[in-house]
């Protein structure tokens, strides 16, 4: 009995020995840079016992002295390391740099080798090498899927459209959701200094634990943080140069004349007639321009005179330790405009803390404070400015001396360069401060809490003062000026104001677990925003002294507004990730929205939005051994899932919705019944639609991604967007007298595929190259349109089967060649074949195609009936090309980015011959490849003066031009200086680079000259894109 009590004893003692010796390891998985990874699987060898590195890098696992912890992953070298303490520093390699990366997706972060969604990274290396003002531009040509049009070269306002994966919305907006540091803010607000990584979600299981507003995508961007050890200073700096990429080229006064006189003639028939004498033709011939009584204005040349120079400065401070980081910098950015009085400048300050209080707990925080002036003229727009430029005769006066200015040749004295140069400053300001303060606390082994609080507030406010400009023209008795009048004749003041408040409260958790060859990793959260809004605005005329704008000194009435409201969004989220032997995985989202836009009362609030992803890495089996030599990695992966939109225009459309109106009698509808006078009161605006609720967006991914021999990479993609239960604003009968309510109807899809591909290679130990080739196509079709045949705008029409936004018109044929041609054509608007040169089509109009009549049938004429759809103006089968090589320190970049087949609709002024609706107007010198007998092929159409031949200028598909192209978008040139330079001359400092770029530097199109094929809006009115030569500095102290 002693023999067995004392065997008793001396097991449990061996047990308890045995478990003594299992003690917690805990430890740090780090890539060769330092960086933690995450989802690294750490287990003890031989055994099941297991554990996965959290998003610090970190794992905590049950091992004894001895034994082996095996560390593996995918895109990593497995490396086996023995237990001899109770705390590690693991260093994993990289088997394919591309793999082993860790981006950014929602609320979280992954290895790029285990995304089952569609997800796009981009790295600080690819961001710099563009010297650009606005964030937003950076995007471009550099993610298969993802549009970005910059559509201004305005200083403050050249920022670019981003279109994810086709046309998301009628009413409800197109732009993705953009989130800074996790807080829901504006792109163009970021400093492109400050961005460490921008992350593009694109398909629903990336986006879907957004919820509310990521039907449209996501754009993730991670700003810089401290990393390394110690202090360092950097200080970078550019400066830029600008001019158009494109303008109009003018007709010469003499040409002007000329052509003026052949249109009279086309217009009367008459070859004797003319609207300028030819004695002042041959004057303008012999006499050079003198500013007297021979003007040959070069408007575009006098308006677009200012160098257009662009110069950024920025300082950072980057101070990183055991227990504390602090990432600081300061940018200071000033933009020139081509156009007088117009120019940009933002101030820029960001203060990015992290601080370690423990081992469980660590708050970070994040400052940023931006302040932006922006000046122009304040009779228009630069581009309304540009356009009366580009239309004017150069026959007009313009400008004879400092402070005299012509008459244009206009009656109302409008004079573009008066305008731009002296009629008064508009100036825009906006100061915006975003705070963010957020905690990481770890309780227990494998379980993570983070939340945060963040707030940003912003204040746009401008003032407006247009003043009187003195208008001359010359006196040829005194060789002087004379003046004849003021412009715009009326001193006027606006001044605007207002506040604006988003406030987030975000709270989540994270569990991981590994056991065995299994791996599950479960997020959930809730967050809420509220914003507030606030206006004024207020405006006055009859200024005497310019010089005092002040709305109290105006002698005229006083206009004021002002508005304000609120909208709040809560949402409850999850995420659950399963791997299996880092070769299956899983994922699944799941979102619960709720705003404020739709009715608590009938339930319409809350949305559930849900996703799911799956991938599977086949190179991993082992049936694929026998080509692993050669395909290195390979994955299939898909994915599904709902997405919901609430971007009305209207902030609540379910509701009554009341403004002021004056009241009328509704018998004559000039007095009120109160006094027989028309009295201020409420009146019911809106038509509510109370059961209004979620557009909803349906979305499939097919992904497969390989690596060839570790260098090539390619990634091919197909989708489907479909949405659903549109917000729309349907038409209803004028009598009612309200704004049409907007409506769930309707559907639309959007089919889609990407391909990229990227080449790395070492040629030496000094040459190294990388190459990113990309291309992507979206078609968008409108499925259906319940209650309503079609939306149309004029132009634009939206109906079923076709694009969103189509251009509808009449299909061109060619033009007439001649009178018989007329007399056999199908009668063209009514009006058949008539010798009267003023009625009906001639020879050398545009001849329109009789498709249609009230029957469906051709009908012999050609009238609204024949009106079809000519196309639209999306782009398709977009690519690019980015070329990088290293050799040595000398880094040279050459990007190229293009679309092959997209169309302009071409209208308007500086498109059609003399045409203007608000002055008299000439032509460009595109303009001379007119019809006539001998140019039967010609671009236009005969010549005809301002307001006559209507029928040629209809909305047809003659004006529709291929608007593809081929940008050399980018070039940048570097050298990086040696450190050993610095260290032989005693220079204090650790780095140093300078570089020169360039910017749009060629543009290979069919469009029209003087037209930019990237801008949308094609008639003159537009704001010239900007080539730019760069030159700058990179100094690290």
């Amino acid at each position: 009995m002693r023999k067995a009590i004392l065997l008793c004893w001396l097991l449990t003692f061996f047990v308890g020995f045995v478990q003594a010796q299992q003690t917690k390891i805990s430890g740090k998985v780090t890539d060769a840079n330092g960086n933690a990874i995450e989802g690294v699987s750490v287990s003890v060898k031989g055994k099941s016992t297991g554990a996965v590195t959290n998003t610090a890098g970190e794992f905590v696992i049950a091992a004894g002295t001895g034994e082996t912890l095996v560390f593996s992953s995918v895109g990593l070298a497995n490396k086996e390391v023995k237990v001899s303490g109770t705390s590690l520093q693991v260093k994993l390699d990289a088997t394919n740099t591309t793999l082993s990366e860790v981006v950014v997706v929602g609320y979280g972060q992954q290895r790029k080798a285990t995304l089952t969604g569609s997800v796009v990274t981009l790295k600080q290396e690819d961001l710099t090498k563009r010297q650009v003002a606005t964030a937003s531009n950076l995007l471009q040509g550099l993610a298969p899927g993802v549009t970005v049009q910059q559509q201004s070269g305005r200083p403050g306002a050249d920022g670019a459209s981003i279109r994810i994966r086709g046309l998301g919305s009628i009413y409800a907006g197109q732009s993705p959701l953009i989130m800074v540091d996790g807080v829901v803010s504006g792109f163009d607000m970021i400093d492109p200094n400050a961005i460490e990584s921008i992350t593009i979600l694109k398909d629903a299981a990336s986006t879907a634990i957004y919820g509310a507003r990521a039907a449209n995508g996501v754009v993730l961007v991670k700003t810089k943080r401290a990393k390394g050890k110690g202090v360092q200073v950097s200080y970078n700096a550019f400066l830029s140069k600008q001019d158009a990429t494109a303008i109009p080229e003018r007709t010469t006064a003499v040409e002007h004349m000329e052509l003026s006189n052949l249109a009279e003639q086309n217009r009367t028939g008459n070859p004797n007639a003319f609207l300028f004498t030819q004695a002042l033709i041959d004057k303008y011939k012999t006499t050079a321009p003198n500013n007297l009584d021979v003007i040959d204005t070069d408007w575009l040349g006098l308006l677009l005179s200012n160098t257009g120079l662009m110069q950024n400065h920025n300082v950072t401070i980057n101070s990183a330790g055991d227990n504390s980081n602090i990432f600081a910098s300061i940018t200071y950015l000033n933009q020139q405009g081509l156009v007088p009085n117009n120019s940009h400048q933002r101030y820029d300050l960001r203060f990015n803390p992290d601080f370690k209080l423990n081992d469980k707990l660590s708050i970070n925080g994040l400052l940023n404070i931006n302040s932006s002036r922006t000046t122009a003229p304040s009779t228009g727009s630069p581009e309304f400015i540009i356009r009366q430029a580009i239309g004017l005769p150069a026959i007009g006066g313009g400008k004879y001396g400092p402070g005299i200015y012509g008459t244009a040749g206009q009656t109302n004295n409008r004079n573009p360069l008066a305008m731009a140069e002296a009629a008064g400053t508009s100036v825009s300001r906006n100061n915006t401060m975003l705070t963010k303060v957020g905690f990481n606390y770890k309780p227990v082994n494998n379980l993570e809490i983070e939340g945060y609080w963040a707030r940003e507030f912003w204040t746009p406010n401008g003032k407006s003062f247009v003043k009187n400009v003195d208008i001359y023209v010359p006196n040829l008795a005194t060789l002087g000026y004379d003046k004849v009048g003021v412009w715009p004749g009326t001193t006027s003041l606006g001044e605007s104001y207002s506040t604006n408040v988003r406030t987030t409260y975000l709270a989540q958790a994270t569990w991981t677990k590994r056991f065995g060859a299994n791996s599950i990793k479960l997020l959930g959260g809730a967050q809420t925003e509220e914003f507030t809004y606030s206006g004024i605005s207020a405006s006055r005329t009859g200024f005497l002294n310019p010089n005092q704008p002040y709305l109290s000194l105006g002698s005229g009435n006083i206009n004021n507004g002002g508005s304000a409201y609120e909208t709040a969004l809560a949402g409850f989220y999850a995420r659950l990730n399963y791997n299996y032997d880092d070769k299956y995985f899983l994922e699944v989202n799941g979102r619960y929205d709720g705003s404020s836009r739709f009715s608590q009362e009938l339930d319409k609030q809350w949305g559930f939005f849900p996703s799911a992803s799956a991938g599977w890495i086949f190179s991993r089996e082992n049936f694929f051994a026998g080509l692993s030599n050669i395909i290195t990695f390979g994955k299939l992966r898909g994915s599904w899932g709902v997405l919901g939109n609430q971007a009305l225009p209207e902030i609540y459309p379910f509701a009554v919705n009341f403004g002021t109106s004056t009241y009328s009698n509704p018998i004559n509808g000039t007095n009120n019944y109160i006094n027989n006078v028309n009295t201020l009161g409420y009146a019911l605006l809106d038509a509510p639609n109370p059961n209004i609720t979620w557009e909803q967006s349906e979305q499939a991914n097919i992904g497969l991604d390989l690596t060839i021999k570790n260098n090539l990479t390619l990634t091919a993609e197909i989708y489907r967007r479909k949405v659903d239960q549109m917000l729309l604003s349907r038409p209803i009968p004028n009598y009612v007298g309200l704004n049409a309510p907007f409506v769930n109807a309707g559907s639309m899809e959007n089919r889609g595929w990407e391909f990229s591909a990227n080449y790395k290679k070492s040629l030496s130990s000094k040459v190294k190259l990388d190459v990113t080739a990309m291309i992507s196509d979206v078609r968008n079709k409108v499925l259906t349109l319940p209650g309503v045949p079609f939306l149309d705008g004029g132009s634009i029409r939206t109906a079923p089967s076709q694009a969103l936004w189509s251009y509808f018109g009449y299909q061109s044929i060619g033009y007439f060649a001649d009178s018989n041609d007329v007399k056999n054509s199908p009668v063209q608007f009514g009006t058949a074949w008539s010798s009267n040169p003023t009625v009906g089509s001639k020879p050398g109009d545009v001849k329109y195609a009789d498709i249609s009549g009230p029957d469906g049938k051709p009908d012999g004429k050609v009238d609204n009936f024949d009106r079809t759809f000519i196309g639209n103006n999306f782009p398709r089968y977009e690519y690019s090309l980015n070329l990088n090589l290293s050799i040595g320190n000398l880094d040279i970049s050459i990007f190229g980015q293009g679309v092959g087949m997209r169309s302009n609709y071409y209208s308007g002024t500086g498109a059609v011959p003399f045409a203007s609706s608000d002055f008299a107007a000439s032509l460009l010198k595109h303009h001379k490849d007119y019809w006539t007998a001998s140019n039967p092929n010609a671009r236009f159409p005969r010549l005809l003066p301002s307001g006559s031949g209507g029928n040629n200028y209809v909305a047809s598909s003659h004006w529709i031009r291929d608007a593809s192209f081929l940008r050399l978008k980018n070039v940048n040139i570097a050298y990086r200086v040696p450190a050993s330079w610095f260290k032989k001359s005693g220079v204090p400092l650790s780095g140093a680079k300078v570089f020169i770029s360039g910017q749009n530097l060629l543009t290979l199109t069919n469009a029209w000259d003087g037209f930019d094929p990237e801008i949308n809006n094609a008639n003159a009115e537009f704001y010239p894109l900007m080539r730019t030569m760069t030159v700058g500095v990179n100094i690290n102290f």
